[in-house]
């Protein structure tokens, strides 16, 4: 799934490519995303200019002139492409293909149709039940260690799974939840509750570090994601431990490590990683019988 920075990355893109451009129609493929999209559209974006392009966590928010937003979510693979005028593609999945009065394209492609597109009146996206549940954006709001310890105090949750709550903070996805806490030398099943206020500045800090050399990567391909000229992001080559089981860590040389938190994957080094993990089953003494047994 896209993340914060491969969002961004299109934000930026999208901002630069149509802002103050003109809708002149639109066409929908007539399946449904994660949630209809609605039939309405095209007539309720024809004429419209497109005046900012915005984000909040993995949201994409599409600024109209008159007080209408469209509301985008990336899903597992879904992707926005910027299509030059005159130019002709030929492509599966394309879900709605928006033509500017200049002939400039863009269309939505989402093979597996997890993605979302939504028409919101711009005063109504502070309400808007995707947007509402979300905690910080850490982009537009930098985390604190203060901060993060005190929404952290007493959570049992392993601190790789707290750092994925999009109600606490909101765009940091699998990938860089592990790359965060590589680089901040922790183990990722420890309780959230349970760090110290030194090591809440460090997973501060690289919350801050890894994000914005994410962002200046155009973001990490693994599959679908591409920008919106059909890039893949160029900051895979920079990744530490995500998607490195088995092979050495750049730092010490141990193996990576690969665990399931959640129903999903994570990466990290055991001996860089391998602080206070949390609470242990307490081992039986060992008497001379077990000794002699073993």
């Amino acid at each position: 799934m896209p993340e914060l920075p491969e969002v961004e990355t299109v934000r930026r893109m999208l901002d630069e490519s149509v802002r103050g451009l003109t809708i002149r129609s639109v066409a929908l493929s007539g399946h449904r995303l994660r949630e209809p999209i609605p039939a309405t559209l095209p007539r309720r974006l024809r004429g419209r200019t497109i005046e900012r392009v915005e984000r909040t966590a993995k949201y994409l928010l599409i600024g109209l002139d008159r007080d209408l937003t469209i509301l985008s979510h990336l899903g597992m693979s879904g992707r926005w492409l910027v299509l030059s005028p005159g130019q002709r593609l030929t492509l599966p999945h394309v879900h709605a293909r928006i033509r500017f009065t200049d002939g400039t394209g863009l269309w939505f492609q989402d093979v597996r149709r997890f993605g979302l597109l939504r028409l919101v009146p711009t005063a109504d996206l502070g309400r808007d039940p995707a947007l509402a549940r979300l905690g910080p954006d850490p982009v537009a709001e930098p985390p604190t260690g203060a901060g993060l310890r005190a929404v952290a105090r007493g959570s049992r949750m392993a601190v790789k799974t707290f750092l994925m709550d999009q109600r606490r903070i909101a765009g940091l996805g699998n990938i860089y939840a592990s790359e965060v806490l590589h680089r901040a030398g922790l183990d990722p099943r420890r309780h959230a509750g349970g760090l110290a206020p030194g090591e809440w500045e460090a997973v501060a800090a690289e919350i801050r570090a890894v994000l914005a050399e994410a962002i200046a990567g155009m973001g990490t391909t693994f599959s679908t994601y591409r920008t919106v000229w059909g890039e893949p992001g160029r900051y895979g080559e920079s990744l530490r431990v995500y998607d490195r089981a088995n092979e050495p860590c750049h730092r010490c040389g141990t193996p990576i490590r690969r665990i399931v938190q959640g129903q999903r994957s994570t990466f990290y080094c055991p001996s860089c990683q391998g602080g206070r993990s949390g609470p242990r089953r307490a081992r039986a003494p060992r008497t001379p019988a077990t000794r002699r047994a073993r």
